[in-house]
């Protein structure tokens, strides 16, 4: 089942009916079976990991608290180490579980490979489905337990739904438990605001996904299908159109399952700032992928930046070389880290290890050598309050997304090098106006209508950035509000990619 099917609009519209329609106490279990379901349409042997994960959890959460609880006024030292290491082994073996589901058939085959030359049979291994967001979910879970920011859950079915709640589980976000399982508990009456907001946000998320995206992917996929004989200009412009796909496709899943979620209640976090605006590589990564950016930066950035033995190592450094290369460690490792582990979340491969380590390398650059760019602006005469500056800074943040977007898109970087070094040899500004840009999957009119949309989307971030637009909708008279609700749903319907062997959701980052 996938979000963009008609299955998943009737499966919605039928839960969403239960919940509303059977005494509220038990709306919890309803979505728990739901979301049961849900998972279970993909494969039982994904429903395996997720039991148990979510049983670890349980019981590792269950027994650090008890900890806390038989130790009030103060745990003695040695009942801290104990939770200390029940947090430590329970979190090790959630995220062993991870590794092997995303990387284990590479393994064994690699090993394989090695000692047999191949002559095994392929590995038993699944990819699991979104194995990656529930597992930090319960990575939180439990290290918030153990620093005393939650308390652990007592019913099973209730972190089970918490885990796997069926809107989330495909792309996020990766919810913190404090934040989502009370929501979850509580009981919610019907609003019909909230069912227009929700509807109008899940529209404007298949107007993104079904309309924009899948409409870009298929240049985008001709292109990078072909990355040794196209030419350079072709190449450019399926980077960029592969870079308006990406957010798209992303951000219109999270529309469309935080619409939902609107409808029953229930307000996940925030996954998206509108990141084409940001104005640095710093600003970037906190409007994409916003949830993801704060867990590494709680759960491993910080915790790295403050241990003693980094603290100790920084005053060393501050020492021997100065105070400003000490400073500098205490930035450089924890983002370095963290950097590569994003990367490694994103896929298994030498593309997004090198994708991490390149953003590593401008966040970390921009941060340690802040003081020589001002004195760059200023030596340049640059006013940094002008619009054109600030114009600027929001293209060079951009095009420093497209070059990221060409390390991942073709899948290996052998492939990525070859679209650098055609965009840089073999381009050819003729190739823009010579009718050529509408035989790679798009036609004219499609060519077209995908820039007409960019403009849409272009226009509708602006309004949102000045704030929401849902309320001035709400606030319009009746027939201006029901003539947007129908040109979203015919846009949708009319101009929405389908057709045969078309998957309309495969969405980007259900992989991981």
């Amino acid at each position: 089942m996938n979000l963009a099917s008609a299955f998943f609009v009737l499966f919605s519209a039928a839960i969403i009916f239960l919940y509303y329609s059977f005494p509220r106490r038990f709306q919890w279990l309803i979505l728990t079976l739901a979301s049961v379901m849900f998972y279970a349409t993909y494969g039982i042997e994904h429903f395996l990991f997720v039991i148990l994960g979510t049983v670890i959890a349980y019981f590792a959460a269950r027994w650090i608290q008890s900890i806390y609880d038989a130790s009030e006024g103060g745990a003695p030292a040695e009942r801290k180490t104990e939770a200390r290491s029940i947090l430590l082994w329970m979190s090790a073996a959630l995220a062993l579980l991870l590794i092997y589901a995303k990387v284990g058939a590479f393994l064994i085959q690699g090993i394989a490979n090695l000692f047999f030359g191949g002559r095994t049979a392929n590995a038993p291994i699944i990819s699991v489905l979104g194995i990656s967001y529930y597992t930090f979910s319960l990575l939180s879970y439990l290290a918030d337990v153990y620093w005393k920011k939650d308390r652990a859950e007592t019913n099973f079915l209730r972190l089970l739904l918490f885990a796997i709640y069926f809107p989330k589980i495909l792309q996020g976000p990766i919810a913190r438990h404090k934040d989502l399982a009370p929501q979850l508990a509580q009981e919610h009456s019907f609003h019909y605001q909230e069912l227009c907001f929700g509807l109008q946000l899940m529209l404007w998320g298949y107007f993104k996904k079904m309309v924009i995206a899948d409409r870009l992917a298929l240049f985008v996929n001709t292109v990078f299908g072909n990355v040794t004989g196209e030419s350079g200009a072709h190449l450019l412009i399926a980077s960029i159109f592969g870079a308006f796909q990406l957010y798209c496709d992303f951000s219109g899943c999270m529309d469309i399952i935080g619409g939902f979620s609107q409808i029953l209640g229930l307000r996940l976090e925030t996954n998206f700032n509108h990141p084409f605006f940001s104005r640095s590589a710093a600003e970037f990564w906190r409007r994409w992928h916003i949830t993801l950016g704060t867990w590494f930066k709680d759960y491993i950035y910080m915790p790295l930046a403050i241990s003693p033995k980094l603290i100790g190592f920084s005053k060393k450094v501050r020492e021997r070389f100065g105070i400003r290369a000490g400073r500098a460690v205490m930035t450089v490792i924890p983002s370095a880290v963290v950097w590569i582990l994003t990367g490694i979340w994103h896929s298994v491969g030498w593309s997004y290890i090198a994708w991490g380590i390149y953003w590593g390398i401008l966040i970390i650059s921009s941060t340690v050598f802040a003081p020589e760019l001002k004195k760059l602006t200023e030596a340049l005469h640059i006013n940094t309050k002008a619009g054109s500056w600030k114009v600027f800074q929001m293209v060079r943040t951009f095009s420093l997304f497209v070059i990221s977007r060409i390390l991942t898109i073709p899948g290996d970087l052998n492939r990525s090098v070859q679209v650098f070094q055609g965009i840089l040899t073999r381009f050819h500004p003729e190739h823009f106006f010579d009718g050529s840009l509408y035989t790679l999957g798009l036609d004219r009119p499609n060519f077209i209508l995908a820039i007409v949309c960019i403009f849409i989307l272009w226009a509708v971030s602006m309004l949102q950035e000045r704030g929401p637009v849902r309320e001035r909708i709400a606030r319009s008279n009746i027939v201006f509000r029901w003539m947007i609700y129908y040109t979203a749903f015919f846009a949708i319907v009319i101009f929405g990619i389908y057709g045969p062997g078309y998957d309309a959701a495969s969405f980007v980052y259900m992989q991981y």
